[in-house]
């Protein structure tokens, strides 16, 4: 009897406890409450073990809502600091954030305008998130559950909306953390005038822009109105929030990004101006998260580096924790090298500075016709000629558009970008390949360089190319950072100055900043040209505006090496001082765990909206009928 009564409680006990469980399975969650705070959840919302997930559609000022999810900690009890992100690729792809409302810090996610769950239509990229901005900030403002502070996060697209937020913004945004994106828009998508063909195009389409786009782009090729509404740096007076600027030497916004910390740390408001910092890594587009800078895998990466600073600024200014922060300098900056032709193990490392750019010394190049690049004693002509029929030392080529120079490398999006070996285009006769004698001592080139180029041309237009190479001692040459220049856009980008053919002209290049070291028995080499595709637009030398061309002219273009020079930023290597990202990030150590686990999907996650589609073609087919100006040489 005692055994069957046994039995039964034990049956009874499992039943019972059988039962809770699915009691506690299937019966729905109830809204947290506290009294203390006088604020309940909204009906729509959804509860996990740590945070509760709201999803709402906030009106803009013309009326058209945008899809807002807010992550709330349980159980709240008071205001809380708010981090913000918006993006064109899926707010429900960033809910990996939501672990931020675990440890008492809102995340409000947000679908841009025309994309996902939010309303209206697409026209020129990003001309609505300076509003849409303002608006869903003054929202969160508004609401009980925010106590006035908010940061803003994100890579690429997510970064580019932060900025444009920035100026005129509520008091409530006190920090941002941008990485790899611009503060201008025209100058990303016009690069000295020329269009970004492997960048624009292909980004354009793969997120679905309707036809107009392509229109909008093509009457709007020159700096106007309508960019100035995707262009904060001449406003950075009216930017108030601390900032961290993330980039790599091989982004496809790697010179904006410095741009935007020098404003920001310069010209900012109260708030902004000395509260910023910059991060620049050996990286391609999302590369932080330890991918190779094309033929090179860089040391001393670490996912890690993109928590840490993301700890730092919302650690400082939102929760009044300066800890991380003061860790770090105002310039954190990767210097870097060759790999196997470097055996004292110089540079490819991290390296510190107080301000950017870095104290250096211009030191100026000069091109010879023998297609050397040596450094002074040289004396200029006193006076330049100004006509093609001079004796003066001169070098010419054929830049014919139906067959541009291939990209090979640099900051690209949907190719293959980073450093790759330039030997594929050494029998290419519209290059001029100028080059160093053999450095008998590492040289460090930190910071822009500049190019001076006295040239002519038989044709209207044209374009103009800059490379900077490092070429090995095996003769590979491998691509550091590179531009382009539109002639007519020489003075001026929102305005056209066509050239006179024959007339010999001044041209000043900016190239993109680097910190590079060039190492003992390796040559520095600049590569000018006129082409560089799919990585710009071939220029059809016609004078005609972007795809309006119905034939193409094979230019004539001849640079004057009497005078033509490379300005180099030379830094004394043993100067640098080194940094070391090799500390612990105590606000997310468990996220940046999650992120290293999922390295591989964020990077493709990042690039996967321009890998969606091949390179477009879409820029207008030129007739087979060539026009050839005529060729004095």
């Amino acid at each position: 009897m005692k055994t069957k009564l046994v039995a039964v409680i034990i049956s009874s006990i499992i039943v019972v406890a059988a039962s809770t469980t699915l009691l506690v399975i299937f019966i729905p969650k109830k809204a947290p409450h506290s009294e203390l705070f006088q604020w309940d959840y909204p009906a729509n919302s959804t509860f996990s073990d740590h945070y509760a997930k709201i999803t709402y559609m906030i009106p803009m000022r013309a009326g058209i809502r945008l899809a807002t999810d807010v992550y709330l900690p349980l159980y709240i009890n008071e205001s809380k600091p708010v981090i913000f992100a918006r993006t064109p690729y899926n707010k429900n792809a960033l809910s990996s954030l939501a672990y931020y409302a675990e440890i008492g810090i809102i995340v409000v996610l947000q679908d841009f305008r025309g994309f996902y769950a939010s309303e209206g239509d697409l026209t020129l990229p990003f001309i609505f998130e300076q509003s849409d901005g303002h608006d869903t900030l003054n929202w969160i403002t508004d609401q009980p559950w925010c106590n006035g502070k908010i940061g803003t996060w994100g890579l690429s697209a997510l970064g580019i909306a932060q900025y444009l937020l920035a100026t005129d913004a509520p008091e409530s945004l006190v920090c941002q953390f941008p990485i790899v994106a611009t503060p201008n828009v025209y100058s990303t998508a016009f690069t000295g005038g020329q269009l970004r063909n492997e960048l624009i195009i292909p980004w354009i389409e793969a997120n679905g822009f309707p036809e107009s786009t392509f229109d909008l782009l093509q009457t709007n090729e020159k700096y106007g109105e309508i960019w100035k509404q995707v262009n904060i740096e001449n406003n950075y007076s009216d930017i108030n929030a601390a900032s961290i600027h993330m980039g790599g030497w091989y982004d496809i916004f790697s010179q904006n990004t410095i741009d935007a910390f020098t404003g920001y740390q310069t010209e900012g408001g109260v708030g902004a101006v000395g509260n910023a910092k910059l991060i620049m890594g050996p990286w391609v587009h999302a590369g932080m998260f330890g991918v190779t800078t094309g033929d090179i895998f860089f040391p001393h990466q670490d996912p890690g580096i993109v928590i840490k600073a993301t700890d730092a600024v919302f650690e400082k200014w939102l929760l009044d924790n300066s800890t991380i922060w003061d860790m770090l300098p105002p310039v954190m900056f990767y210097l870097m090298s060759s790999l196997e032709y470097n055996p004292s193990h110089l540079a490819n490392n991290w390296y510190q500075a107080s301000s950017w750019p870095i104290w250096s010394i211009p030191s100026d190049l000069y091109m010879y016709s023998n297609l050397s690049l040596i450094p002074p004693p040289y004396i200029p002509a006193t006076s330049f000629p100004t006509s093609s029929e001079s004796t003066a030392d001169s070098l010419w080529y054929l830049y014919d558009p139906n067959d541009p120079v291939q990209t090979l490398g640099g900051g690209n999006l949907v190719i293959p970008a980073g450093i790759f070996d330039q030997q594929a285009l050494d029998a290419r006769e519209d290059i001029l390949r100028f080059t160093t004698p053999t450095f008998t001592q590492p040289e460090a080139v930190v910071g822009q360089v500049e190019v001076t180029l006295y040239f002519s041309s038989n044709c209207t237009d044209t374009d103009f190319t800059v490379k900077l190479i490092d070429v090995y001692p095996d003769n590979r040459s491998m691509i550091i950072t590179d531009t382009i220049i539109r002639a007519r856009n020489r003075n001026s980008l929102s305005d056209w100055d066509f050239l006179t053919p024959g007339s010999i002209y001044e041209i000043n290049l900016k190239l993109d900043s680097t910190a590079y070291l060039f190492n003992e028995g390796h040559k520095l080499r600049v590569d000018i040209s006129s082409s560089n595709y799919p990585r710009f637009e071939p220029n059809p030398n016609t004078g005609d505006p972007l795809w309006g061309n119905s034939t193409t002219s094979v230019a004539n273009n001849t640079i004057y090496t009497n005078g033509s020079k490379v300005t180099l930023p030379l830094t004394n290597y043993n100067s640098l001082v080194p940094f070391s990202f090799d500390f612990t990030s105590s606000l997310s150590l468990q996220f940046t765990e999650i992120i290293r686990e999922k390295r591989e999907t964020v990077v493709f996650f990042i690039r996967l909206p321009a890998m969606m589609i091949a390179l477009s073609p879409r820029r207008k087919k030129w007739d087979s009928k060539l026009t050839h100006c005529s060729l004095p040489h």
